[in-house]
């Protein structure tokens, strides 16, 4: 079926969505249709897009027509960086980690630099794909004034174990020694060089909304208490102290040992820890690990 729109006479600069358009088919039967129907209708098929296989990194282009683009790391990182999104109202694009070596390599979606955190409505700078299999869509979204992600395989998550103290200025928040894995960046943490030498105890900072899971596993030599607290100012105080809307989960008491844990739905800017009540951990007997579950 082949469809044309007649007669069109307008002084209009801007279409509304409520506008409509006359259709004529080719059988000569004619309709009228809004335009906001003829804008989502054309936007999905041009969004469609092709699919294209990159070996290092690439700028998208207005014009490239992909809808997709596969990405090998074998050669070393790689950036994909998406068009401009005043031109590119509507498409729909789907960047995918694909293949790599054994090296440590990530790929990393970066918005053009006119468009500088406008990665969800979260304001993402970049977002880092760091496991083949990893994959990312996202739409351009005139409503939002964003790229919207659609669908996502995302992999974020630190991994630490022995224990290391406690910050000299929050000093029931635990610090630790060994960082096993911290890859992608759907939140960060305030520690460096081997998480001992910052003055603060671990601090996670959520920097996209969506559902975590947190586990704190410890032991000490005697009864303690120990958790998980979330956006607390309470930081020289024992978990079972502070305000109980600061606690996520509290273990201890007559326990020498424990496990604490959280999976949940957070929100951008929310800050977890693992909180105590100050006493020293076992060393070969304390973990932590976040791992982001997806929005």
């Amino acid at each position: 079926m082949s469809v044309t729109i007649k007669d069109i006479t307008t002084t209009q600069t801007v279409l509304n969505a409520d506008d409509y358009f006359e259709l004529q088919e080719n059988a000569g039967t004619s309709k009228k249709t809004m335009w906001s129907t003829i804008r989502d209708t054309l936007a999905s098929f041009i969004g469609a897009g092709s699919t294209v296989y990159k070996e290092a990194s690439y700028a998208i282009l207005d014009a490239d027509g992909y809808g997709r683009i596969e990405v090998n790391t074998t050669a070393g990182a790689a950036t994909i960086t998406l068009p401009l999104m005043a031109n590119n109202i509507g498409r729909k694009i789907t960047i995918a980690f694909v293949k790599n070596d054994a090296s440590a390599d990530v790929v990393t979606v970066s918005p053009h630099a006119t468009d500088a955190n406008k990665l969800s409505n979260d304001g993402l700078a970049s977002i880092i794909l760091p496991k083949v299999g990893n994959y990312v869509s996202l739409v351009q979204s005139s409503n939002s004034g964003f790229w919207e992600i659609t669908d996502e395989r995302i992999t974020s998550q630190l991994r630490l174990n022995t224990y290391a103290g406690y910050g000299s200025t929050d000093n029931k928040i635990m610090r630790f020694t060994n960082v096993v894995e911290n890859v992608g960046n759907m939140f960060s943490e305030n520690h460096v060089s081997g998480y001992s030498s910052n003055d603060k105890g671990l601090e996670i900072t959520i920097n996209r909304s969506g559902r975590y899971g947190v586990v704190f596993g410890n032991a000490v030599s005697a009864a303690y208490d120990s958790g998980l607290s979330i956006n607390s100012n309470q930081l020289t105080t024992s978990i079972t102290s502070i305000t109980i809307a600061h606690r996520l989960d509290v273990d201890g008491g007559s326990s020498i040992s424990g496990s604490c844990s959280s999976v949940m739905y957070f929100n951008k800017g929310d800050i977890i820890r693992p909180h105590t009540d100050g006493q020293a951990g076992a060393a070969a007997r304390q973990i932590f690990t976040v791992t982001y579950l997806g929005n």
